[in-house]
């Protein structure tokens, strides 16, 4: 029997890092693209590609939309604002196109949104838990993902699914070990007051539910992926603190970061708690729903 194929843009970031491996042990052929020049493949069934004009076959079974730069890697100057909408939205517009150009209506869509749809909650009181039809906000990050999304789902006639995804942990990249790295230093602990949200979710339960929502028949097309564990800031920093062997002993005062970032402190500082309903609804099952689980995980045998 043939091998199905999975079309993968932002191959070459950390969640598709881990991806590719996941699709090609499932029996995927994989066409990976990226920006990144000259890689080459050691497995046959993963192609590398710098343009969707590389590709030479119409039979594409399923696309994974994964592009986007780092909203968190620098400052938000206008410029990069631009830099982030351009490699979300218009990536997103030139994929969409590109597969009706071809007459290509793969089986199922996925592609990538964020949590930082549902934006923040301007009182700090953080009361508020946001499922799928929570709407979003007039702020930078929610638009963002706002406009992205709506560029994926305007092509009708393409089965697209969404995923809202949390902050992603996991070994070999993402951002906790930025978040670690204070703790290990033993140095900063709470941060602001520490009860802003933590909305994460682990790779794994990342890699399960995009090859879950590829087979899943449902007119859902929204689908939070986070873990269904409510997590602050205070909780993530005691919980680390102690697989670490640590006792941070540093607060760090919100204004910190408001006059180091800027807007973009939001990302440290605010947020909404959000819940997986639509996944759990559907019957997905999260392998890592607790922190203390998570982390054990990734941080053992290191």
């Amino acid at each position: 029997m043939q091998k199905m194929t999975v079309l993968v843009t932002g191959a070459s970031g950390f969640i598709g890092s881990h991806l590719l491996p996941f699709l090609l042990e499932q029996q995927y052929h994989v066409i990976a693209l990226t920006r990144q020049k000259q890689k080459v493949s050691q497995h046959p069934q993963l192609r590398w590609i710098n343009d969707l004009e590389q590709i030479t076959t119409s039979e594409i079974d399923y696309v994974i939309n994964l592009a986007g730069e780092n909203i968190g890697e620098k400052r938000w100057t206008e410029k990069r604002k631009q830099q982030l909408i351009e490699s979300r939205v218009n990536m997103t517009q030139r994929l969409y196109d590109w597969l009706e150009r071809q007459n290509i209506y793969p089986k199922c869509i996925i592609s990538g949104s964020a949590i930082g749809y549902y934006g923040i909650d301007p009182h700090e009181q953080w009361t508020a838990i946001c499922d799928e039809n929570t709407p979003g906000q007039a702020i930078f990050m929610s638009e963002l993902c706002q406009a992205w999304e709506q560029t994926a789902l305007k092509f009708r006639q393409q089965n697209t699914k969404i995923i809202r995804l949390g902050v992603v942990f996991g070994r070999g990249g993402g951002i906790l070990p930025q978040m670690l790295l204070p703790i290990k230093l033993n140095t900063v602990g709470k941060i602001g007051t520490g009860q802003q949200p933590v909305v994460w979710v682990h790779i794994q339960d990342v890699l399960d539910a995009i090859l879950f929502l590829m087979h899943l028949d449902s007119a859902q097309k929204i689908y939070n992926v986070v873990s269904p564990e409510l997590t602050n800031q205070q909780h993530f920093m005691q919980t680390a603190s102690r697989l670490l062997k640590r006792k941070p002993f540093i607060p760090m005062p919100k204004c910190v970061f408001e006059i180091i970032l800027g807007e973009q402190s939001q990302l440290i500082l605010n947020g909404q708690y959000v819940q997986p309903q639509a996944l759990l609804t559907h019957g997905f099952r999260f392998n890592y729903s607790s922190l203390q689980d998570a982390l054990t995980q990734i941080l053992m045998d290191r």
